[in-house]
């Protein structure tokens, strides 16, 4: 306990006794300039680094620009040929439908038929074929053994 009390007595060490004169070192140092004693920053690299950064952004922006043109422009071009081709696809269509509805009208065949020197039949007559007596396999090849086996089915 006694050492407990003796270090709280400022007498106990000598640099902490009142009146006496210090060492030459102090434990604080005065900078001069206050708040302001920031480092100055030169003004003109400042606005350069500003600069470089619009120009970048700005660049950035013209290239983007550029690609979104060149995309319109390219999906116009398909646009544009697309439409050439189903106005083409249409118009084929119109000619092959005029086409058909002449080819399958009566009066048309009559005249044709007419042109060649053909003529209504006086009487019509059927013919009844017999059963094809070649066969073939699953895979459509002819088959010899199955046109034999309809061979002698016919003869019977």
């Amino acid at each position: 306990m006694a050492n407990a009390q003796q270090a709280y007595r400022l007498d106990t060490f000598p640099m902490y006794e009142p009146g006496r004169a210090r060492s030459s070192q102090s434990d604080m140092r005065v900078v001069r300039g206050g708040a302001n004693a920031q480092p100055k920053v030169n003004i003109l690299v400042e606005i350069a680094k500003m600069a470089a950064i619009v120009l970048v952004v700005v660049a950035a922006l013209c290239f983007a620009r550029i690609a979104l043109t060149n995309a319109t422009v390219s999906t116009m071009i398909e646009s544009d040929a697309l439409s050439a081709q189903i106005s083409e696809a249409r118009s084929t269509g119109t000619s092959l439908e005029m086409e058909q509805s002449t080819l399958s009208n009566t009066a048309a065949i009559n005249s044709a038929a007419k042109r060649l020197g053909m003529t209504a039949p006086y009487e019509v007559g059927t013919i009844a074929l017999s059963p094809d007596v070649v066969a073939t396999d699953a895979n459509g090849s002819l088959s010899l053994s199955g046109t034999v086996k309809n061979v002698v089915g016919t003869q019977e």
